[in-house]
């Protein structure tokens, strides 16, 4: 009895020891953990669930493989060295494989270590090459340029899925100048159109005129080489009403009024 009692109080005296030397981490679902201990990585990844540890000697790194999104944000210059802020999101995910890759050579959070500072230089390039007021409407053509750069500079490492950009920002002083600019581009497009308008009415007028001439041309021409138009024609114009006075055929020539 004395001895068991005895291996009861030695093992509540070596217990707290014991759990001093044991930690343990959970690895949530969609996530792997890489194990290390005393420098030296473990080439197996840790599944979701509960490790044990020695916290003296092993730390565990958690990575999501699970689809991320990530505001960021770039200041690049434009062409014409005006400073723009374009504001961004980041769809990304860490494939499985590529790990203890990544944590071997980019030790801590692979996005702000590797991915990141890839966007920016891209942005950094991209953007350079429009000018401001270009820039502003070619937001699309500029996302899709960073997103092929970013994805060959990381070489599969991180798989970017795609990088939208949400917003774009100007200095002041040039959203004055392109708003100046567009009202000044309208303005020369409603002249256009009304110029536009004014020469097909033109166009339309002179050619009623010109079919109108030819008509009165061709009937003319008509009249001339055929007496029986002529007394067709006189027909057409007839009012119905008999004329009022006739002339005498004789050399007296003597007027009659008709009732």
């Amino acid at each position: 009895m004395k001895k068991e009692l005895g291996r009861i109080i030695g093992f509540a005296v070596l217990l707290p020891g014991f759990l001093s030397l044991t930690g343990c981490a959970v690895v949530d679902p969609g996530e792997r953990g890489v194990k290390v201990s005393l420098g030296t990585m473990d080439k197996n990844l840790l599944n979701s669930g509960v490790q044990f540890y020695n916290p003296l000697t092993d730390q565990i790194a958690r990575y999501t493989i699970k689809q991320e999104t990530v505001a960021g944000q770039a200041v690049p210059l434009t062409a014409d060295q005006q400073q723009i802020t374009i504001q961004y999101k980041v769809l990304y995910s860490i494939p499985e494989g590529q790990i203890l890759t990544l944590y071997e050579k980019y030790s801590g959070d692979p996005f702000s270590k590797l991915v990141d500072p890839q966007i920016q230089e891209a942005f950094r390039q991209v953007v350079s090459q429009y000018k401001a007021d270009s820039a502003t409407k070619s937001v699309n053509i500029i996302k899709n340029q960073v997103l092929v750069m970013v994805r060959e500079n990381v070489k599969g490492l991180v798989n970017v899925v795609d990088i939208p950009i949400t917003h774009v920002d100007l200095p002041e002083i040039l959203q004055n100048a392109i708003a100046q600019k567009q009202v000044m581009e309208q303005q020369a497009l409603q002249k256009s159109y009304e110029l536009d308008k004014a020469r097909k009415e033109a166009e339309i007028t002179i050619a009623n005129a010109e079919a109108q001439a030819r008509s009165i041309h061709l009937q003319s021409e008509a009249l001339s080489k055929s007496p029986a138009l002529i007394e067709y024609e006189k027909v057409k114009r007839w009012d119905g009403k008999l004329p009022q006075t006739v002339i005498n055929g004789s050399s007296s020539g003597t007027i009659f009024q008709l009732k």
